[in-house]
């Protein structure tokens, strides 16, 4: 295992101030002194009860929200919210629902063109090659590209949803609750596709999720969160034979005999 590992987020502190009337605002701390690493090839699943502040978390790592404070390094590098064409090549982000993510006035050969305009070099020739190898890499066709959003099905759509956040070969992809919505035939295929993925691209996943039977299948490392704070942390394996704490014990027991050994 490297010395430096491949995601090491320390403190993330994340405070919104709520309007109240017409000249209060009140202050919420949603995330408090959040610290965790992940290394090249894990897959890390963030769980907790609705309000716990997983999915904030997850829009920080993937620059989608300004943390108040606290750092995130990549391979021993700070990546400042502000850098985003550095952060979009490391670490990107695929959205729970793909019928909002997606823009549906453009072809999915110009939403997956779209980051590699932005934030490479690449000729169009280049970009048009790229788009045709993600395409298939994710288990689409070529003519994929031509077609709107609306023209293909929900679990097509969140194959290019998965396309788009892989086309600038990045290291980590947050996924926020991006199975919650498909059926369980078509979430199993995503699920075993980001998989085969990871072992062929070497990709690390934090991973969104409340599915518990989901996490304990994909999973190298569980965090559990609660009001905005880690109330458990490990080995998925090791959390789900023995969990210590409250919360992760009321999870478990809320998913009832299916996912007991």
């Amino acid at each position: 295992m490297n010395s430096v590992p491949l995601l090491k987020v320390s403190g993330i502190n994340k405070t919104f101030f709520n309007r109240v009337g017409l000249f209060r605002r009140k202050q919420v701390q949603v995330l408090k002194d959040i610290s965790f690493t992940l290394e090249p090839g894990e897959t890390l699943a963030l769980v907790g009860e609705t309000g716990s502040g997983k999915s904030t978390l997850a829009k920080i790592l993937a620059g989608v929200v300004p943390p108040t404070s606290g750092q995130i390094e990549v391979s021993g590098e700070v990546i400042e919210f502000e850098d985003t064409q550095k952060r979009c090549k490391l670490i990107r982000m695929i959205f729970q629902d793909p019928n909002s993510s997606l823009n549906p006035q453009l072809r999915v050969g110009r939403i997956l063109e779209a980051p590699l305009r932005l934030n490479t070099d690449l000729s169009e020739e280049e970009r048009a090659n790229a788009v045709i190898d993600t395409l298939r890499m994710v288990g689409l066709l070529p003519e994929h590209a031509l077609f709107y959003p609306q023209m293909i099905s929900l679990g097509q759509k969140q194959r290019v949803a998965f396309a788009r956040a892989l086309i600038l070969d990045p290291k980590i992809i947050v996924a926020d609750e991006a199975f919650s919505m498909l059926d369980v035939s078509m979430r199993s295929q995503v699920v075993n596709l980001l998989l085969k993925l990871q072992e062929r691209l070497g990709l690390s996943y934090v991973v969104v999720a409340n599915d518990l039977g989901l996490v304990r299948h994909i999973s190298d490392k569980v965090l559990i969160m609660h009001q905005g704070e880690i109330v458990e942390q490990g080995l998925t394996r090791d959390v789900f034979a023995n969990p210590q704490h409250e919360v992760t014990k009321r999870l478990i027991q809320n998913h009832g005999h299916e996912y007991r050994r």
